[in-house]
């Protein structure tokens, strides 16, 4: 069975009903657990064949309750009933059918905060429609300006701008306020999270540079890789290595690292950042990374204010010395887990396991909300809900 709560953190107390899957959900609420909350995820009776929610699974207890099953919904309710914070990311009216919509929930618990975190939102033409991270971000014009220099291709960045930063982060931080707003008010509220939203919310600083008539279009804006200063070069060994030295001083250390002589008039009003030259000085750029392994450029940029460093692959993280300095890269058993972030100086954020298996706490979560043990057994028998179930 699962530790319900940490020693630590400021979340310490804090009860998190967790009834989201798939991924932006289950990371939103690992955040959570991070921090002390006592999370508990609830869990399908039988898992998905691609289960990415267990990737989040840490400091969270398990429980397996079956929605479709005599009285599962009435399970939920009640322990919801207990709880601080309700997540779910069901299909808008989902939630409203199993007699669980916040209307019901928030009447029996009116400090209970509701957190509904979908790909489009409670409302609008899109609201029932299917998707996934490429959709949300494609249509809130996060996939639109991310592209490679010298194509106007689209550029999927996984599932890290529209699922984890618009979704995840900016579901958390609306949890954190409705948290906060409640301790003066004493009532929860409902927030409706969309991940086209969030991912939207991303795109302010381009929107900026539209507004002011100086954005470029994908593949062409500075930012994008386009200027020779600002983008990824291959090595001899084919190791990648990172440069961003957009400010005069950098660019001018970066060139001197290349054995590159700057150009007449280059640092004068920022002219290096003028496009007219960039593509012969990108081709020599790329010629002299090109020449030397991944490692040679470590050590040139070590101990320069080029803004210069390799691209680590993610089994090279926990080597890095900065990462392993800092604890940023925790191994454990041979598996890799990043640390909570960001950190506090007094209630600093912990790494706890998963629970067991799938359903290890069922029983002790339902008894701590006021279910006789034999309720829970004839709910155990009937399948509505699952003690103990190996994942």
């Amino acid at each position: 069975m699962t530790t319900p709560t940490p020693t630590g953190g400021p979340l310490r107390g804090v009860r998190v009903l967790d009834m989201s899957a798939l991924g932006p959900g289950p990371f939103c609420s690992m955040l959570l657990a991070d921090f002390g909350a006592d999370v508990v995820a609830v869990e399908r009776p039988e898992p998905p064949s691609f289960d990415p929610a267990k990737f989040f699974s840490r400091g969270k207890r398990s429980t397996v309750v079956d929605l479709r099953a005599p009285g599962g919904a009435e399970v939920i309710a009640r322990l919801a009933d207990r709880a601080d914070v309700f997540l779910e990311s069901f299909r808008p009216g989902t939630m409203e059918r199993r007699g669980l919509g916040p209307d019901v929930l928030c009447a029996r618990n009116p400090r209970l905060v509701y957190a509904r975190l979908t790909g489009w939102g409670q409302d609008g033409p899109y609201r029932n429609r299917a998707g996934h991270d490429i959709n949300y971000i494609g249509v809130s014009g996060a996939l639109g300006v991310i592209g490679a220099a010298g194509t106007d291709e689209p550029v999927p960045p996984l599932a890290t701008v529209g699922d984890i930063a618009g979704g995840s982060m900016v579901c958390a931080l609306g949890i954190m306020m409705a948290l906060f707003e409640r301790a003066a008010t004493g009532l929860g509220q409902v927030i409706d999270s969309a991940i086209v939203d969030g991912s939207a919310l991303l795109n302010t600083p381009q929107l900026g540079a539209l507004n002011a008539g100086i954005w470029a279009g994908r593949g062409a804006h500075l930012l994008s890789g386009a200027a020779p200063f600002y983008g990824v070069y291959r090595c001899s060994d084919n190791g990648w290595f990172a440069v961003g030295a957009i400010e005069p001083k950098f660019y001018a250390q970066l060139l001197a690292a290349l054995d590159i002589d700057l150009p007449d008039g280059a640092l004068l009003d920022d002219a290096h950042l003028d496009p007219a030259g960039w593509g012969a000085l990108r081709e020599r750029v790329a010629e002299t990374f090109a020449a030397k392994p991944r490692s040679h450029w470590s050590n040139v940029f070590a101990d320069i204010d080029g803004c210069g460093t390799p691209v680590l692959e993610l089994e090279e993280l926990a080597q890095d010395p900065h990462l392993k300095a800092r604890g940023t890269i925790v191994t454990e058993d041979e598996q890799l887990s990043a640390a909570p972030a960001p950190r506090l100086s007094r209630t600093p954020g912990g790494l706890r396991p998963p629970a067991d298996c799938r359903g290890a706490d069922t029983g002790a979560v339902l008894a701590e909300a006021g279910f006789g043990a034999e309720e829970i057994t004839r709910l155990a028998a009937t399948g509505t809900v699952v003690l103990g179930r190996e994942a």
